[in-house]
């Protein structure tokens, strides 16, 4: 029987997942040397310790509705309200929507630099009725695009809808293989539902002639281990890829507890301000999108629709915000300094 702790020593970097991405943006002509070369110039000059950086991002986030209809028992509370993992508030955080015409703005100033635009932060990205404009507005200016679902609402016309739209990359969760087991952790989940739309949707797939890489993603907990092999298999049977990832075992540490007892530098700077930027749904532009579930306000100030977004990219603010991780690593910032995450990518 799989040992968690042993298991996720190391956090999960997903390293094949980001290689067959990277192939698939090559298939569908979205990478060029200009976008090569920003990666390249944003990664030596966090090795560097410089305060500048590319001119864009690598990836940028963008939480455009963080509802959501699952109700993780790490994430919100039995009525669905949003933890904020600020200690020094008590209040939730606040459910809002974003314009799409402020994501439209993220796109347009970066698309000629970034790699990726990702339409979700802290929600279920297909509650959100302009998802499919988001999307197709992304594939149209040669930008990788990629969404992490809870697969609840990936019904046929969604499924089509997603496909149509050009996605490059759907990720989907499940913490169990059974609905008595999964619902431990996703108090509304339905994995019956969900993996019967996972077929459905590779089956359209085909149908398309689709590159969207789909994968199932399976969270691991000491509760769920002994399903493993069946969402594996079930995973190999229809085509998916599978990962396996560590679980967040807040308000569930009496039966789980701590899965990863590795030591973490927090002396060492986070390498998300030379590569990453999200925009939360209050306009806020952010270092990093655990600042989605933080209620003091972002370091990167609040964004309006005529915001140059190359020149706050540029800006002081975010050159500070690096400097502070150059002196003194995670340590003089609360947001930083229990955070160990490493290598930008998706949060969940």
């Amino acid at each position: 029987m799989i040992n968690v702790k042993e298991f996720f020593k190391k956090r999960n970097y997903y390293f094949f997942v980001k290689v067959k991405i990277f192939l698939l943006a090559f298939i569908n002509n979205k990478i060029t040397i200009r976008k090569i070369y920003n990666l390249l110039i944003c990664n030596l000059s966090y090795l560097l310790r410089s305060t500048n950086s590319g001119k864009a991002p690598v990836i940028v986030s963008v939480d455009l509705w963080n509802e959501c209809n699952e109700n993780c028992v790490f994430c919100r509370d039995a009525s669905g309200n949003i933890y904020d993992l600020n200690p020094k508030s008590n209040n939730y955080i606040p459910k809002l929507k974003l314009d799409l015409i402020h994501y439209k703005n993220v796109v347009d100033a970066f698309y000629k630099d970034s790699l990726m635009i990702i339409p979700y932060v802290n929600g279920e990205p297909l509650m959100y009725k302009g998802i499919y404009q988001a999307i197709d507005y992304t594939s149209n200016r040669k930008l990788l695009s990629l969404i992490a679902s809870n697969g609840i609402l990936l019904n046929e016309n969604n499924s089509k809808k997603l496909i149509e739209a050009g996605l490059d990359f759907l990720k989907v969760h499940i913490s169990g293989f059974t609905n008595k087991i999964h619902q431990i952790q996703h108090r509304k989940g339905n994995v019956d539902l969900i993996l019967k739309n996972l077929k459905q949707f590779m089956n359209l797939k085909k149908i398309y002639k689709s590159n969207t890489i789909v994968m199932l993603d399976y969270i691991l907990y000491e509760h769920n281990k002994h399903e493993l092999d069946m969402a594996r298999n079930f995973a190999k049977e229809n085509n998916l890829m599978f990962n396996i990832r560590p679980g967040n075992p807040k308000n569930m540490e009496d039966t789980e507890g701590k899965q990863r007892d590795t030591f973490f530098n927090s002396k060492k700077p986070c390498d998300w301000p030379w590569k990453a930027l999200t925009l939360n749904n209050n306009r806020d532009m952010c270092p990093c999108c655990e600042f989605a579930i933080w209620s003091r306000p972002s370091p990167y100030g609040k964004i309006n629709e005529d915001t140059n977004l190359q020149n706050m990219w540029f800006g002081e603010d975010v050159k500070n915000f690096r400097n502070n991780h150059i002196q003194n690593g995670r340590t003089q910032i609360d947001i930083c300094k229990n955070c160990d995450r490493q290598g930008i990518g998706f949060k969940f």
